[in-house]
């Protein structure tokens, strides 16, 4: 960077000509100019002009300009100097060249304000500050968007009054109109936020109504990539001027330079994106009455539901995305306003899905709750969209572990959607999909079938058999007969689903994935890892591409995978995969939810084969415990993991810690599962060797001959 060492600096106020002009002549009498004592202002300024083009080495500071023409009588035509413009506007045309003043990070405004306000040593670093302070700093700067200006204006204040940092805030976000406002003995060199921003913003409307309908209409939106296709589709929810000028492309760039000639919106023409400062937005809203904000906060919530899909599926995520950040903005203006009309819960409801497909439940959860008390309240308590919020809020409970919380939610749903569409709805085959996984979720196996049965027969009929949604039915016809040990009629309904899927949505679709990763969970657990491992390695890239690395499906196939590795003796990469898994859902899940249990478990199970039991005892007591406060006591889960750390104990030869454990494990499977099923003929086995080892044959002897009875029903040899 190069720099310059001044022989004269002059600070000029340019925003009028009589400023500038006054000013230039204060230069005459300080250079002391024969002109100077002209009657002609033209004189004095020509005077000044000829000094400025016979002495080298100074700058001229000219700021606040407004009018680039009123530039060409000052500025000398052989330059020897430098000249600085401050500006508002964006564009200079040839007389200057713009660099436009950016916002500050959080760190570079909290290190500004605090020095500003003689709180932090000119010199010191940021860390110097104590702690509190730099917290409080970084709040500021948070707030006020990094604005130098506005910094500058806080720091003042802070300065001048005594208040904390703490004490600033508080009085900011109370009253911030006030506050942008403020006018203190250290800011007389320059028009305070509030004071520029409001003279922009009348010779805004001066120019054109639809740059102030379109700058209002902003505010209310997220500040930043704010797409124009939003706007431009906006047809009758927008105000007439800027309906019309959204229409025509000359009246829509014209419009955006009104607002751009005075730094108030920025386009970024490589994305059709509009952003503005946060504090612009706020002083655009709080200038308007109360009735008025209300009526332009329901404006945008029509217009943003409106362009939201209608399908929140993996081809239009990306469009969903560029919205999101707009519908959040909604759903506060929704709760700040109580907007409770059909069109708020419908944008509530389909952000929400959204974010709950992404796996951002906590943020899913309160926008699905508010929907739901929308619809109810507009549409009555019988209406098909309330049963559209019941079943998507039992979903979310799904996957954050409340299976406690679904029951009602389910039955809800499928009498509202029987009642009001008949029994044969695609919507009521989602209805019974749900509760049939609700019931198999709790090992409720009986209940569940017929409902999985009904509801893939409804889609078959309604929607035809190649549908996506007949493919998830027979995948989850699949899974509960894969769990049941049905690992024939498993088989062909999880190929038919897989093939489905890749016909009807792609080769890359997070639902393929899904399909893979099952049909491979078949395979491995027959013992065809060589079939199992090319699906696991393709739905794994598959959900890492379309889902990103840390969403809990891509945890699920790196267990999985991870238990293949390890049955094919592969521990480093097993132990790496479960790591991983489990590091995702804890982050994504929370540390209680039964799938960091499934990940503990797992991890657990590794430690144990390589002989580190004092690694494994924690996790599987934790697993245990994770899973009992989730699911309860007797949820066929809770087998898996006593059986568990029932084996643990006996190669610790701790029998008597292990007996009770296994004993309860085979309890809640012969409960859970039918008579045949390999897993009750693995416990059973279990519990026989533990017996054994504690000198007890004539009770595990009845045990062996259960387990081998039951391998011969199902056709295999026995020992």
């Amino acid at each position: 960077m190069l720099s310059y060492r001044f022989q004269a600096v002059f600070w000029v106020q340019a925003e009028t000509r009589g400023q500038l002009e006054g000013s230039l002549a204060q230069l005459a009498t300080l250079l002391n100019l024969p002109e100077r004592s002209a009657q002609e202002q033209a004189v004095i300024v020509a005077a000044v002009r000829r000094w400025l083009e016979a002495h080298p080495v100074w700058l001229l500071v000219l700021d606040n300009v407004e009018d680039v023409k009123l530039l060409h009588d000052v500025l000398p035509t052989q330059g020897r100097g430098h000249v600085l413009l401050t500006a508002r506007a964006q564009a200079m045309g040839s007389v200057a060249q713009p660099a436009q003043v950016k916002s500050l990070t959080v760190e570079e405004a909290a290190h500004f304000l605090l020095r500003r306000a003689q709180l932090l040593a000119p010199e010191a670093p940021l860390e110097a500050a104590p702690p509190e302070q730099q917290q409080a700093a970084r709040a500021i700067a948070r707030e006020l968007g990094g604005l130098p200006l506005a910094l500058d204006q806080a720091a003042a204040y802070i300065e001048e009054t005594t208040c904390t940092l703490t004490e600033y805030l508080t009085v900011f976000r109370k009253h911030r109109k006030a506050a942008l406002h403020y006018e203190g003995e250290g800011i007389r060199d320059h028009a305070v936020v509030g004071v520029t921003w409001a003279a922009s913003f009348e010779q805004v409307q001066q120019l054109s109504p639809a740059a102030v309908d379109l700058l209002r209409l902003c505010a209310f939106l997220a500040p930043e990539g704010i797409p124009e296709a939003l706007i431009k589709d906006g047809g009758d929810l927008l105000p007439p001027a800027l309906q019309e000028a959204a229409r025509d492309a000359l009246q829509w760039n014209a419009t955006l330079a009104a607002l751009r000639r005075f730094s108030l919106l920025d386009r970024q023409a490589e994305t059709e994106t509009l952003s503005l400062h946060r504090l612009v937005q706020a002083v655009v809203q709080e200038a308007l009455p109360a009735d008025e904000q209300r009526a332009w906060a329901e404006r945008v919530v029509r217009l943003v539901n409106r362009a939201f899909p209608n399908s929140v599926e993996y081809a239009t995520w990306d469009h969903c995305q560029q919205l999101l950040p707009h519908a959040l903005m909604c759903a506060s203006h929704i709760e700040e306003w109580h907007l409770a009309f059909p069109d708020a819960a419908r944008l509530l409801n389909q952000a929400g899905y959204y974010l709950n497909r992404r796996a951002r439940y906590a943020e899913a959860l309160p926008l699905y709750q508010r929907a739901l008390l929308i619809r109810e309240q507009a549409l009555g308590p019988v209406h098909p969209d309330v049963a559209t919020s019941l079943n998507n809020l039992a979903e979310l409970y799904r996957s954050l572990g409340k299976h406690e919380k679904m029951l009602p939610l389910l039955q809800r749903t499928l009498a509202i959607y029987e009642q009001a569409l008949g029994p044969n709805h695609p919507d009521v085959a989602i209805a019974l999909n749900n509760l049939g996984g609700l019931y198999e979720n709790q090992g409720q196996y009986k209940e569940a079938l017929p409902l999985y049965q009904r509801a893939l027969k409804i889609s078959e009929q309604a929607l035809g058999p190649d549908h996506p949604d007949v493919a998830h039915r027979l995948n989850n016809l699949a899974a509960l007969c894969h769990f049941q040990g049905q690992y024939k009629e498993a088989l062909p309904l999880y190929q038919r689903a897989l093939k489905i899927r890749e016909q009807a949505l792609g080769p890359v679709h997070p639902d393929v994935a899904t399909s893979l990763n099952n049909l491979a969970e078949l395979y491995r657990e027959q013992g065809q890892y060589g079939e199992a491992l090319p699906l696991y390695q393709r739905a794994l890239k598959i959900r890492e591409q379309a889902l990103g690395p840390a969403h809990p499906d891509v945890a699920n196939t790196l267990n999985n995978l991870a238990i293949l590795y390890e049955s094919l003796g592969q521990y480093e990469e097993s132990l790496s995969l479960k790591q991983r898994a489990l590091e995702i859902r804890e982050q994504a899940l929370g540390p209680v939810h039964p799938d960091v249990a499934t990940s503990l478990n797992n991890l657990a199970v590794l430690y144990r084969e390589q002989g580190q039991y004092g690694e494994a005892l924690p996790l599987y007591q934790r697993a245990l415990k994770i899973w009992e406060q989730a699911l309860g006591p007797a949820h066929p889960n809770m087998a898996y993991s006593l059986n568990n750390l029932a084996g643990l104990y006996y190669s610790m030869n701790e029998y008597t810690n292990a007996l009770p454990l296994m004993q309860r494990a085979l309890a809640i499977r012969e409960k859970a599962l039918p008579s045949n099923h390999p897993l009750v003929e693995q416990t059973l086995e279990n519990l026989a060797v533990i017996l054994r080892a504690m000198r007890r044959p004539d009770e595990a002897a009845p045990l062996e001959q259960r387990a081998q009875a039951i391998r011969a029903s199902r056709g295999e040899p026995g020992d």
